[in-house]
């Protein structure tokens, strides 16, 4: 199973729109979106654009302290407009004036590592799960998806248990290892799945969060690692790969012997066919849309 993750924090409909019917096209037949109604409705609309005869949803959200639930504020008083920002943004989320599009920014933090200054600074901006998760399980959304790489335990039982009572097809946990030993990431797991069905859980193993961002072994090695711990812990989960996925993730893992159920990929997927959605013509440009629909097809192939 190949999944799209347009971003957590992508909330920029058209983009959205675009890149669901990319890969609709393409063969995908799940897609990762925010959890945004708007956004919700532009994913369905090019789902059916697309002509697909099958489409699923996972939304995602992050408890406290996950970087997934952050957004990137400049600070105009602090800025030196070097362009840096602007420049590495990978979701072009920066304007030609180094003013943040909060829509289209997915909490990556690059700007941030690249600014010289320190103006480029990350928030959090979260969600009221109690009252979106309802309406997107009532609206066809089959997959919760909750990020747990925070130590806010308070904000992770809450709104897992959201996530629970909202019953969707399965629920899902996305975790890596950058603020958790091995022990740790095994036991939050095994506490959060506790009282859950065998199998209606899913683990996405986050190698790196949003790091694909070449098509090398070295940049997917971490989510391949990440899977195999959950495996050899011989959990009652279906695995997904994440983080610095790319087209040698099915590979590598296959080689090492995983017996993943979907892999998630991100930022690759995204690259591999921004110039094409940047495209000013993009919906009437035939020959662009049969290229854009070329380079996700191979990636969705080769995640089979």
């Amino acid at each position: 199973m190949f999944k799209l993750v347009c971003g957590a924090g992508n909330e920029d409909c058209e983009s959205v729109k675009k890149l669901v019917y990319i890969y609709a096209k393409a063969g995908c037949k799940y897609f990762d979106i925010s959890a945004n109604k708007e956004i919700l409705a532009s994913a369905k609309e090019a789902v059916a654009l697309a002509g697909a005869d099958e489409a699923h949803f996972c939304v995602s959200v992050g408890i406290k302290g996950d970087p997934h639930i952050t957004k990137a504020k400049i600070r105009e008083s602090v800025c030196i407009k070097c362009g840096n920002c602007l420049r590495n943004c990978p979701n072009d989320a920066i304007t030609s004036s180094i003013i943040v599009n909060e829509k289209r920014c997915i909490g990556c933090g690059t700007c941030a590592k690249k600014c010289p200054t320190g103006a480029a600074t990350m928030y959090e901006k979260d969600v009221n799960v109690k009252e979106i998760l309802p309406y997107m399980v009532e609206n066809g959304v089959e997959i919760l998806e909750l990020h747990i790489m925070g130590h806010d335990k308070s904000d992770l039982d809450y709104k897992w248990n959201v996530i629970n009572e909202c019953n969707p097809k399965y629920a899902s946990i996305c975790i890596d290892r950058e603020n958790f030993g091995n022990k740790e990431v095994l036991a939050r797991i095994r506490n959060m799945i506790a009282h859950r069905k065998p199998y209606s859980t899913i683990v996405q193993a986050d190698g790196i969060p949003m790091s694909g961002s070449d098509d090398s072994y070295k940049t997917t090695l971490q989510a391949v690692a990440m899977a195999e711990i959950i495996q050899n812990a011989n959990l009652p989960v279906h695995i997904v790969l994440s983080g610095g996925t790319n087209s040698k993730t099915a590979e590598l893992a296959k080689q090492c012997g995983i017996n993943y159920w979907g892999i998630a990929v991100g930022s690759w997927a995204r690259k591999i066919v921004k110039p094409y959605i940047n495209y000013p013509d993009f919906w009437t440009n035939q020959e662009g849309l049969k290229l854009a629909v070329a380079k996700a097809s191979e990636l969705v192939k080769a995640s089979a």
